[in-house]
């Protein structure tokens, strides 16, 4: 057993979600409702509009897509500091971020940023895995308000 799987029983780990940055929301959206059965959850808009987040659920999988005001780019030739479309991130859920950052900091995990409060009432950390992949420990889903298409 590493340290990490010794969390304290507080700071147990549950698969969250998997976040994906997509050019079209509404496109989007209507593709993994229709096509693939999700259920829309809600969304959150940041940014005064210019970054929407919608939740996403098949039966206990969450899906977050994120779009950017200006469309984000393709990640070939985009800048490092762009958004870009694909794979974002994988999410853990715990009911303690503290003390899960502090276990895996323990056993050497640097945190890129965090534990910090987020909008949508959440508690939240990112790191990157031994590849270089950003993962999330996150609280719990965000407070959403209805999904609107067309970038309401």
């Amino acid at each position: 057993m590493t340290r990490a799987e010794g969390t304290t029983r507080s700071a147990a780990l549950h698969f969250d979600h998997v976040a994906i940055t997509v050019a079209d929301m509404d496109r989007s959206v209507a593709f993994y409702r229709d096509l693939l059965g999700c259920v829309v959850l809600g969304q959150l808009v940041l940014d005064e509009g210019r970054f929407k987040l919608v939740y996403l659920r098949r039966c206990n999988a969450y899906l977050e897509l994120f779009a950017h005001e200006p469309p984000a780019e393709s990640a070939p030739g985009a800048s490092d500091d762009a958004p870009r479309l694909g794979f974002q991130h994988v999410a853990f859920q715990t009911d303690d971020v503290d003390a899960a950052a502090a276990a895996l900091r323990a056993a050497g995990v640097h945190f890129t940023d965090g534990p910090r409060d987020a909008p949508g009432g959440v508690r939240l950390a990112f790191f990157h895995d031994p590849d270089g992949n950003l993962v999330e420990l996150v609280s719990n889903l965000p407070e959403l308000a209805p999904y609107r298409p067309d970038g309401g």
